[in-house]
């Protein structure tokens, strides 16, 4: 199916008998995903829990299309919540929208909701006017461009980022970011990040406190984080594969973690982070 809108992408997302959905080129103006209105990206409740088919939803052309803030605040931009799952999303730009504490795309809330699992984003530019809340370098920004939060029962699982560009010089906390979770409300799981690029952000990648698992990132070249390239924070982290990173010009050293060099459960293949 083919739409020219958002109100239009929503329903046919919403659609079981559609499992292909082309966007057509242009700037879309969204409002934050958080509002849900007819042109906020908040993907979840029962129209998307329960779909049985999978979908792909695709710009017309790989960064043909471009969801714009309009320089408002308050965002995420695209938010995968309460049972979304089977979902690809291809070729899409983010501009002009400030994040508050959250990120430019989540997987999960700080709500834990009905899990979202088996998800793909692909092909996706987080521009340079995505913001975080710091006006200057220095500031403590909790803002991101692709956000792992946690989900009730059963953490987020089976999430693929693949082909992510980000520009943090909006002061983005990091491009990365996995965060929440417990017994109850667990942390995501099974994730794959490949082939990231990523440039200025604080810390381009954060593994926070959570006893993450699964977590393989695989293929990122980071440029001028302004304090550390990898930050890995994880309590009881487990199955945790950073494979042919290389960062370069990081403002105070390329990995960090209180844990030390070589943390418990995490494994380094071919890296060279500075």
């Amino acid at each position: 199916m083919n739409v020219l809108s958002i109100p239009a992408l929503k329903t046919a997302l919403a659609d079981n008998t559609v499992d292909v959905i082309v966007v057509a080129n242009g700037t879309y103006h969204v409002r934050p995903s958080n509002q849900t209105l007819a042109d906020s990206l908040w993907i979840g409740g029962d129209a998307y829990a329960n779909r049985t088919r999978p979908i792909t939803v695709r710009a017309a052309t790989i960064g043909g299309v471009t969801f714009d803030g309009g320089g408002a605040s308050g965002f995420g931009g695209l938010s995968f919540e309460d049972g979304a799952h089977d979902q690809t999303w291809d070729g899409f730009n983010f501009a002009n929208m400030v994040a508050n504490q959250s990120g430019i795309i989540e997987f999960g809330g700080y709500l834990p909701r009905r899990t979202v699992h088996h998800l793909t984003v692909r092909h996706i530019r987080v521009l340079g006017t995505c913001r975080g809340r710091a006006t200057t370098a220095s500031g403590n920004t909790t803002e991101h461009a692709i956000y792992f939060a946690n989900a009730a029962s059963v953490g987020p699982h089976d999430l693929l980022a693949e082909d992510i560009s980000v520009d943090g010089s909006g002061f983005l906390a990091s491009a990365i970011h996995g965060d929440h979770g417990d017994l109850t409300n667990p942390p995501a799981y099974n994730v794959t990040v490949r082939r990231l690029h990523v440039i200025r952000t604080q810390q381009a990648i954060i593994l926070w406190q959570s006893a993450f698992r699964n977590w393989r990132i695989d293929t990122a070249d980071i440029t001028g984080a302004l304090e550390y390239a990898v930050r890995y924070e994880s309590i009881g982290g487990s199955g945790i594969t950073f494979a042919n990173i290389t960062s370069t010009g990081s403002g105070v050293k390329g990995f960090y973690s209180s844990q030390g060099t070589a943390p418990a459960g995490v494994s380094f293949t071919n890296d060279s982070l500075r």
